[in-house]
């Protein structure tokens, strides 16, 4: 089974290198401007590990995984505190990027955590698949919210302690409220949402850092960043979830969507 999937992964990967050339440019040149290189080789080999994990994580994402699966694949290290809170009856905000296989990572806390996750989203443009991601991560989240619909989030969270899960490493829809922090050496502009949401609620937030296991999943380990009740400068947070994503993105560098036009955004002089 083991070869059997190595060879779909390779194939995949074949294609969207060679064939269809997926944004082949904007992965080197996202790679090649994060890292040194000290030859062409290098920096082909990056590439090449890159889009083995897009055919990897294509494979994974295409049906919806069951809690057998999820159990056997994923493994959650334990946090005291981040329990603890949640006993105490305070949510919990749940940062990641696209590292490791989020949505795997999104079902995994939702099967861990039954009841007890929010997850909010960016709508995807295309109604159909929009329709279909949407139902897939329902099948193990018990409440999934576009990022516009905060006000449902806070009744949520004024009920019951809950999980906020938020992908925090998308290029901002808009310059306003955007947060520039430095980011795999350049000034990079995140979004404000789980800072603003932290500090007007006091509300703790951890990083979840995935690591690929050698079977194909992902063990994940979540970071305190901030436990809502430390005094902080504006801009702090998502410093610290900046620093968080940067380390687990040199320890495993394939494994991060380089085909995003992350830094298409460009900060603006100040007259």
């Amino acid at each position: 089974m083991r070869f059997i999937t190595n060879l779909t992964d390779h194939v995949v990967a074949l294609l969207l290198r060679y064939v269809l050339k997926y944004r082949l440019n904007v992965i080197r040149a996202n790679l090649e401007s994060s890292f040194e290189y000290t030859d062409r080789n290098g920096l082909e080999h990056d590439v090449w590990q890159n889009y083995l994990y897009l055919a990897k994580v294509l494979r994974q994402i295409i049906v919806v995984p069951r809690k057998r699966l999820l159990s056997r694949r994923m493994h959650l290290v334990p946090n005291p505190s981040l329990d603890q809170w949640l006993s105490e009856g305070k949510s919990v905000i749940v940062t990641f990027g696209h590292t490791g296989n989020w949505e795997w990572t999104g079902s995994y806390l939702g099967v861990k955590y039954p009841d007890q996750v929010c997850a909010l989203y960016k709508r995807i443009k295309s109604r159909r698949v929009n329709n279909l991601m949407y139902n897939r991560r329902l099948s193990h989240v018990n409440y999934l919210l576009e990022t516009r619909q905060m006000g449902e989030l806070i009744r949520l969270i004024k009920k019951k302690p809950t999980l906020i899960l938020m992908i925090a490493d998308q290029n901002p829809g808009s310059a306003q409220g955007s947060i520039w922090t430095p980011f795999l050496g350049r000034s990079t502009a995140f979004v404000n949402g789980p800072e603003s949401l932290a500090m007007r609620y006091a509300l703790p937030v951890v990083y979840a850092y995935t690591a690929p296991r050698s079977d194909g999943g992902y063990t994940i380990e979540c970071r305190e960043i901030y436990n809502g009740r430390e005094t902080v400068e504006p801009g702090e947070i998502t410093s610290r979830f900046a620093n968080n994503l940067e380390n687990n993105i040199q320890d495993y560098r394939s494994h991060w969507l380089w085909s995003h036009k992350r830094w298409k955004r460009k900060v603006q002089a100040t007259p």
